[in-house]
């Protein structure tokens, strides 16, 4: 029997092609395998508003002055009306049967004010409150301090300053921890 010419392989070639295709699948499959997970969350840089449902009735509109770092911003807010999850009734028959919420108005409002170059610093916030009739019903001032949130946990890194605003039913200014 004759061999052609060229068509001689050195022994062992095929099985080295193997063993190197598996270790390759298996270093791929083991990376895929990860026990840190980072989705694709994000946080807006920023402070939120959220004005008592007692309280709400008596803002029309409202302006926030932030200022740190030598430099103020002014944004004027929009006011939404704020909502609350309500359970609905479980239909009956098990442990298997679904139960559900809905989005209920509170009479509350809420706003956010989108600060791109918020820092995890104290920062000097003072809060214009308008009342519909565009008379200015107070303007507390207040030094918060931003948390810096990570969406998807620390590991995964995108730290974002986010700080937050209570208005009391009296209308007295706090910090949301």
């Amino acid at each position: 029997m004759q061999r052609k010419a060229g068509r001689r392989r050195p022994i062992g070639v095929n099985r080295t092609f193997a063993v190197a295709a598996l270790l390759a699948a298996t270093a791929l499959v083991a990376g895929c395998d990860s026990p840190i997970e980072c989705g694709g969350a994000a946080a807006r840089k920023g402070i939120s508003l959220d004005i008592d449902p007692a309280y709400s009735p008596k803002v029309g509109s409202a302006r926030m002055t932030t200022c740190w770092n030598g430099s103020c911003t002014d944004t004027a807010l929009e006011l939404y009306p704020s909502t609350a999850a309500r359970p609905m009734p479980c239909a009956t028959g098990g442990p298997d049967s679904a139960c559900g919420a809905r989005m209920e108005p509170t009479g509350g409002k809420n706003s956010f004010a989108d600060l791109p170059t918020l820092v995890s610093e104290p920062v000097d916030v003072t809060l214009r409150l308008i009342d519909p009739a565009g008379a200015e019903l107070a303007a507390p001032r207040l030094v918060i301090t931003p948390k810096t949130l990570y969406p998807s946990g620390p590991e995964c890194g995108g730290g974002t300053p986010q700080g937050g605003l209570l208005v009391s039913p009296d209308g007295v200014l706090s910090e949301r921890l």
